[in-house]
């Protein structure tokens, strides 16, 4: 298929230059952090997982290469290089446009929703004692050593990664992602809270699931002046504390449920 200037992907790059934030100083490089960036989304878009076939795909089509602010098309050991690197620029940039979004008012974050949803890593898979033992067979080839088994409820076990994605949720105006990082963790607690410092300062209200019930996510939510809205993991007991109790009774409650 022929890629013209109104193909959907040339116009998804294009939109990359209108929201596009500076979020770093330092030594110009040979390729922009924007146009590594750009790349890095086709390769997503295009399903293309190998550089090699990312590289190939970009020699081959330069209406493509020519979007993403590509003069020359890089060598592999720098399009390696660089794409290696790129996951730091990717949530900084999701991070400043739910920032922008926000205080602009095109997105009322006063309300916010957060969840986990694993997936599986391309190629090959590194069976547990394997992995465990620190033993790559040598059928493996390709494999991913930085993904890790992870339990999901709708799919069981999987190797690959978490990804952890805040949303604005007021039912009222768009929503928008306000922060979104990958993990080979499963705990979205932990991933929650070491990410309450990116979020956007308007956000007021958290709306979680059962497995957000963790007491040091929910003391840094307090600390923050940000209310949790997150249903009990387990039921409660003599010795459940009363804070608890009545964090449940809300939930049961008319409002709490509207809510």
């Amino acid at each position: 298929m022929m890629i013209t200037a109104d193909h959907p992907l040339i116009q998804l790059l294009a939109l990359v230059d209108l929201v596009w934030v500076e979020t770093a100083l330092g030594t110009p490089k040979a390729y922009r952090e924007q146009t590594m960036f750009k790349v890095y989304l086709v390769g997503v878009l295009k399903q293309l997982w190998s550089r090699r076939s990312l590289w190939r795909y970009l020699a081959g089509t330069p209406p493509v290469a020519a979007a993403c602010g590509l003069t020359r098309i890089p060598d592999r050991r720098t399009l390696d290089r660089r794409l290696a690197e790129i996951a730091p620029q990717a949530q900084a940039q999701l991070q400043a446009l739910g920032l922008v979004l926000s205080l602009e008012a095109a997105t009322d974050a006063t309300m916010a929703a957060s969840d986990g949803s694993a997936f599986a890593t391309p190629g090959p898979v590194w069976h547990k004692a394997d992995k465990q033992a620190g033993i790559v067979p040598e059928s493996l080839q390709g494999l991913d050593t930085e993904a890790d088994w992870i339990q999901s409820t709708y799919q069981g076990w999987v190797y690959g990664y978490k990804a952890h994605v805040i949303i604005s949720a007021t039912p009222t105006t768009v929503w928008a992602v306000l922060s979104a990082t990958v993990t080979g963790s499963a705990c979205e607690s932990q991933a929650l809270q070491s990410h309450l410092d990116d979020l956007p300062p308007l956000v007021k209200t958290l709306l979680l699931d059962a497995g957000y019930d963790d007491g040091e996510l929910l003391a840094a939510c307090a600390q923050r002046g940000m209310e949790v809205l997150a249903p009990l993991s387990k039921p409660m007991g003599k010795a459940t504390p009363q804070d608890r109790r009545d964090r449940a009774a809300y939930l049961t409650s008319p409002e709490g449920k509207a809510r």
